[in-house]
């Protein structure tokens, strides 16, 4: 769970005259705080993530960019289009760099850049002072839901940067952070889960769960199943209009079966029920071949999803098939085929056996 107090498609170019410091731009986490979080009822473990104010990145092209990157963590699954994950026992700088820097930065591709250094200017939040940091290339990341496909940086260069912002700075304002990894029992339940984040609530922090960012991607899902069940349903009753249209041609073809099935005794009653089975295993046929293609679709899309943008959330599954609900699906779409049915199936019922036979 991450605890703190309370990025476009080209990189921005950096102007010195227009330079914020990240850092002044939120609320910071102090030892004391991790303290506190550390004695939350619940809390297994806290481990902070120390943040840095970069002014700007800087390639072989000379140019300079707006520039922002965060540390990660030994057991996060990263997504990356080439190269590999920073390193956090690593003494050298490294960067996994944001896809969108590569050519800005004057790189030929994602491949190009790999084992390349650039340059990262920080300067001290009470002085002003600049200084120069050269960091190498050792992954691009892909762009992903979690993060955004943020760059980051391992704990060598995130500390060496930091201690740049902290020059002149008193030691209460040394050691601050953007935010903690706060662990809870692996075999907490999700009441638990809810009760820690209340405590951290009440002292004052903000919390939030990989759960609760799966959940904002789920309430997206929902509006776009949304709509796409407002064009199912459409598309369901038109089908309906196919289903009795279906129907009468087949009671206008069939007249003489159905009037020699009738003088041979066969009742209407009977007659009826032929064309609604009929009726009802059309909407059977069509919904089963329907939510086949659908589950086909869905597991492609999975995959797709997983090798991607959901590749740091494991486990999740973006398309979802449960049995009982295509039951119910199936179920639904029958009786609805059963009750487009009905009028075919009664005019065939009410069909004169003698005049059914004469009929050419």
């Amino acid at each position: 769970m991450e605890v703190s107090m309370g990025n476009s498609d080209e990189p921005a170019k950096y102007d010195p005259d227009k330079k914020t410091s990240s850092m002044q731009q939120q609320q910071m986490l102090d030892n004391k705080d991790i303290e506190k979080i550390q004695d939350v009822k619940g809390v297994k473990n806290v481990s902070p993530v120390r943040s840095a104010a970069i002014d700007y990145i800087e390639g072989t092209n000379g140019e300079k960019y707006v520039f922002s990157a965060t540390m990660t963590m030994d057991d996060m699954n990263i997504d990356l289009e080439t190269g590999k994950k920073v390193s956090q026992t690593s003494n050298d700088y490294e960067i996994n760099l944001a896809p969108e820097y590569v050519k800005s930065l004057g790189f030929k591709s994602s491949e190009d850049i790999i084992g390349k250094t650039v340059k990262l200017g920080a300067s001290s939040s009470l002085e002003g002072k600049q200084e120069v940091v050269e960091a190498k290339i050792v992954g691009v990341r892909n762009t992903s839901l979690i993060q955004g496909g943020m760059s980051l940086m391992n704990s060598a260069l995130i500390d060496k940067l930091a201690s740049i912002n902290e020059q002149g700075l008193p030691d209460n304002l040394k050691n601050q952070y953007g935010m903690a990894i706060a662990e809870a029992d692996k075999d907490s339940s999700k009441e638990e889960i809810n009760a820690i984040k209340e405590r951290l609530s009440d002292a004052g922090f903000s919390s939030s769960t990989v759960e609760d960012e799966i959940g904002m991607i789920r309430n997206v899902i929902n509006a776009i199943t949304g709509v796409l069940t407002m064009f199912g349903a459409i598309a369901l009753l038109a089908a309906s209009f196919g289903i009795i249209n279906t129907l009468y041609m087949s009671v206008q073809e069939r007249t003489r079966e159905i009037g020699l099935m009738k003088a041979m005794g066969l009742s209407s009653g009977k007659v009826f029920m032929i064309f609604s089975f009929e009726a009802a295993l059309i909407g059977f046929l069509g919904s089963v071949l329907g939510i086949l293609g659908a589950m086909g679709v869905g597991a492609l899309v999975n995959q797709v999803a997983a090798d991607s943008f959901l590749k740091e959330l494991t486990g999740f599954t973006l398309i979802q098939f449960s049995a009982p609900y295509s039951a119910v699906i199936i179920l639904v779409i029958m009786l609805i085929a059963f009750l487009a049915g009905t009028l075919p199936a009664r005019r065939a019922a009410k069909l004169d056996p003698i005049e059914s036979l004469r009929y050419e």
